[in-house]
């Protein structure tokens, strides 16, 4: 499972801090040590982000997070993605979806082009000092390139991204998250491909949409297509053993499954910036959260089931994961 830096963990609690809001109990509800912020070369699972994301939207009852003049209702996006699902190719949702947001907010104007074969997908911010730190024109970004490869079913292969700031200093995260051409101080934030996407049918049913949109906004934050990635491989091995209980093998038996040495893996893993145990532990933490709240299961079952000999060492282990006890995150999670 991919992980976020710490930029947009801070940088996405910035509506929360001007309202003068407690961001621990959105962190922690989010399953994010708030002691963690502290620690700007730490990461975080793409799901709990997800879910950081989503805490903050709903406290605010604002889908664009306080970033704008103008808050968006929550369930504007769901609205919007029922009203394109009748769209038969992509160019007819994207068009849809920009008269969709044009017509119902003027924060961030958006607009469709197509020029030389290019296809031009940008907005503005109308008032860019509601995003000190580029946030919402990043997440928007990412939203409007997951979101159309997720319902053709592939993904939209950018040729260029084009931001209104000055290259920032996580410019190597934006590489990553959009891998193409990067440009910055442009007119205008734009998401730049071959136009023949445009001409591509829509794939997804509605009961696959009611599906994307409950998990949302996780779905948004991954490409389709990226299970082939080294991290979402692993996790995937791991999982299928077992539905229950998690089971590990050695890195070098888990390096043999996978057709590498140890040593390669290993080094694969750190380009990545992860590690086997982060894996391991991001599984143990998942897994822990969905025993413990969803099955209601007593910690030294959930202890056991997650790996651990003793439901002590269990426990230290998810306090240092979600900032809470078990028990205490089951409170607040009840």
């Amino acid at each position: 499972m991919a992980t976020i830096c710490q930029h947009h963990v801070i940088a996405c609690l910035h509506g929360i801090r001007q309202r003068n809001l407690p961001q621990r109990p959105i962190l922690e509800r989010a399953g994010i040590n708030p002691t963690r912020l502290n620690k700007p070369d730490q990461r975080e699972h793409t799901d709990q982000v997800a879910r950081l994301f989503k805490g903050v939207q709903e406290t605010l009852d604002d889908e664009f997070m306080g970033f704008t003049e103008n808050p968006c209702k929550v369930g504007l996006f769901a609205t919007m993605s029922e009203l394109v699902s009748r769209c038969s190719t992509l160019g007819e949702l994207l068009e849809k979806a920009i008269d969709f947001y044009n017509l119902v907010s003027s924060d961030i104007p958006m607009a469709l082009n197509v020029e030389n074969g290019k296809a031009i997908f940008e907005f503005t911010m109308a008032n860019p000092s509601h995003d000190p730190e580029h946030f919402m024109a990043e997440f928007w970004l990412v939203i409007w390139h997951r979101f159309p490869s997720w319902y053709i079913g592939e993904p939209i292969r950018l040729e260029e991204t084009h931001f209104t700031f000055p290259v920032p200093d996580h410019k190597s995260e934006l590489q990553i998250m959009f891998p193409s051409i990067l440009r910055f101080n442009s007119p205008a934030n734009r998401l730049i491909f071959d136009a023949h996407y445009l001409d591509k049918v829509l794939l997804r049913s509605d009961q696959e949409l009611n599906q994307y949109l409950e998990n949302a906004p996780a779905d948004v934050m991954t490409i389709p297509g990226s299970e082939t990635i080294l991290e979402a491989q692993i996790e995937r091995i791991i999982s299928q053993r077992d539905p229950d209980r998690l089971v590990f093998s050695t890195i070098q038996e888990l390096a043999e499954e996978l057709g590498m040495s140890a040593q390669t893996l290993h080094r694969r893993l750190k380009e990545s910036a992860t590690s086997y145990q982060k894996i391991k532990d991001n599984l143990r933490r998942n897994l822990a959260i969905t025993k413990l709240v969803h099955e209601r299961l007593p910690v030294e079952q959930v202890s056991e089931a997650v790996g651990f000999s003793e439901s002590r060492s269990f426990t230290r282990a998810f306090k240092h994961w979600t900032g809470l006890s078990p028990r205490e995150y089951c409170k607040q999670n009840s």
